[in-house]
């Protein structure tokens, strides 16, 4: 960090100081009859330091620095915050958390910040929703506290469009690592106020990563579309974007959501609502699955050839969904949004919306694909992850799935782990259990060398680590 944007950030800080110190003497102006004379003074006083901080706040965005960039230029540290127990299947497990306050910008209103997490070699490599990148050794993991260091981009020369920057539902969606490259997709404004979600690709360098586009498909969604005229509950919803990737052999899955345009998701000449195999050479797309509204979880098991999927309901309704890859000539249908466990929010008598998005409580009736498991309420379903008899000491492929939530409205699984055993000769789960831990679970994955599963944790910036407890 330069000392031109040590002072710059010091003075950012001093002038919050002396807004809140203002903020305390006006609130008690009832109080204060007797010293209008003051208090007149106090608001205009005031009114000249905001004037001072928007000042502040333009010079630095001229000088095209936010305030991600002045704390990342040192890193990301994350310190001790506590410890839980879990049980599953007669195995205790411990979980750590590690809580961060340089990460300034959440992508949800229940979330102090957003985040992602990949393994390259013997590193942990973290992206925030807005596109800083930060890295740490992984047997750091096993230490007291954790320090990241900052890697450098050029992700901003690439999305410029401000709300990507702030806390909004704008964003980075997910990011994948294959072989040296790493992918990020995000959601891109294609041209004026139209969105669609797209692909990053640039080669691992701890200097600095040089982004290039890898996927953006011509379709995109205006927030002023007529579909969303329709119903005085329906707009663009960029939490609907999907973003989930995998890699396999020559391709990479990405999660496509509908951001609440829902007729797109059956629509076979549309890539909104589907689950898509994007060559990695001709970049050229194909369909595997429709049908579905906001796909927040993607995993894959070569050894049985299955690709599970979990999936955002509406006002209930998340769903497991699991996709035999096999060649077929028809694409698998998991019925988003003729068929659905949830409701429309906000629903009423003759709603409009139920002539193309009936919401059918059953799927199989009506010539879909069954989830595996559908949670009513919404438990807010994220990514999901295997792992293995080592961690499980179990003979069942067993996975683990995190849940989000808000702490305002929570209801039954929220904020939890979802445990579960998966039986692949009857393609259904057979054991299961939601494990309550208190924070939102953006981001999941197991790492084998240390035998554990590493979690981002957004409602407190946080770094959670699942171990078998000694």
């Amino acid at each position: 960090m330069t000392p031109k944007i040590k002072k710059l950030l010091i003075r950012i800080f001093s002038l919050l100081i002396v807004i809140i110190l203002i903020l305390i003497a006006i609130n008690t102006k009832k109080n204060l009859d007797t010293k209008s004379n003051q208090i007149e003074f106090l608001e205009k006083n005031l009114n000249k330091k905001k004037s001072q901080i928007k000042n502040v706040h333009e010079k630095l965005i001229s000088n095209n620095i936010s305030l991600e960039d002045i704390v990342f230029s040192d890193g990301i540290n994350f310190f001790p915050k506590s410890n839980q127990d879990i049980e599953f299947n007669s195995s205790q497990y411990v979980l750590s958390e590690f809580s961060s306050d340089d990460i300034v910008f959440a992508k949800h209103p229940s979330a102090s910040s957003s985040a992602y997490i990949e393994i390259y070699n013997d590193n942990l490599l973290l992206v925030t929703a807005t596109g800083q990148i930060a890295y740490t050794n992984i047997n750091d993991l096993l230490s007291d506290k954790i320090k990241m260091i900052s890697i450098k981009s050029n992700i901003k020369d690439i999305i410029n469009y401000p709300e990507f920057y702030t806390s909004s539902p704008y964003g980075i969606k997910d990011i994948l690592i294959d072989e040296n490259e790493i992918y990020i997709s995000f959601i891109k404004e294609a041209s004026v106020e139209c969105y669609n979600t797209s692909i990053l690709v640039g080669t691992i360098d701890y200097n600095k990563i040089n982004f290039s586009e890898f996927f953006s498909d011509g379709e995109c969604i205006e927030k002023s579309d007529v579909f969303f005229k329709k119903s005085k509950y329906d707009k663009l919803v960029p939490h609907q974007a999907g973003g989930r990737m995998v890699a396999i052999d020559n391709q990479i899955l990405l999660t496509v959501g509908e951001y609440r345009k829902r007729v797109l998701a059956q629509n076979q000449t549309s890539y909104f609502g589907k689950i898509i195999s994007i060559d990695k050479t001709s970049k050229n797309y194909k369909i595997i699955s429709k049908g579905h509204r906001n796909p927040q979880g993607l995993y894959f098991y070569k050894n049985i050839n299955k690709l599970f999927s979990t999936e955002h309901g509406p006002n209930g309704g998340d769903e497991i969904n699991v996709i035999n890859f096999v060649k077929t000539d028809k694409t698998p249908n998991y019925g988003w949004p003729i068929s659905s466990y949830g409701d429309h929010y906000y629903q009423e008598k003759n709603d409009v919306r139920l002539e193309l998005s009936p919401l059918n409580k059953s799927h199989k009736k009506n010539g879909f694909i069954e989830p595996i498991k559908y949670f009513v309420p919404s438990v807010g379903i994220s990514q999901i992850v295997r792992v293995p008899k080592k961690f499980t000491n179990s003979n069942n492929l067993q996975f683990i799935v995190g849940t989000m939530g808000t702490a305002k409205k929570m209801k039954e699984g929220m904020l939890s782990l979802y445990f579960f055993e998966y039986d692949n000769s009857n393609n259904k789960i057979i054991n299961e259990k939601l494990v309550p831990i208190k924070s939102r679970v953006r981001d999941i994955m197991y790492l084998s060398k240390h035998n554990s599963v590493i979690m981002f944790l957004e409602t407190n910036s946080t770094i959670g680590i699942l171990k078998q407890k000694n």
